[in-house]
């Protein structure tokens, strides 16, 4: 299977019980915003005109941003690079 933005937008809102519908509460939470950005990228789905309808992100500038604090978050937090892996996991399950 090929994993496309579509794709893994769905599998993370399944992972978190989100309707896909919803998707603006992945916004609520920063975390949850930031792994969804890495796994976007690591699966070559950043798709600017998606992400600015689903994520509220405007300019590349943002999600650049956004992606840097991402990386640097990766980084430094245990919890988060734990959650992270967890969640490319169960990407890659589907794959």
């Amino acid at each position: 299977m090929n994993l496309n933005y579509e794709n893994v937008i769905d599998i993370i809102c399944h992972m978190k019980n989100i309707e896909r519908d919803k998707l603006d509460e992945i916004l609520k939470d920063r975390e949850l915003k930031y792994l969804s950005i890495l796994i976007l990228k690591k699966y070559n789905c950043l798709d600017l005109e998606k992400i600015k309808e689903d994520f509220k992100i405007n300019t590349k500038r943002t999600l650049k941003y956004n992606e840097n604090k991402a990386q640097e978050k990766l980084l430094v937090n245990y919890n988060f690079r734990e959650k992270y892996f967890h969640m490319d996991e169960e990407v890659k399950k589907t794959e």
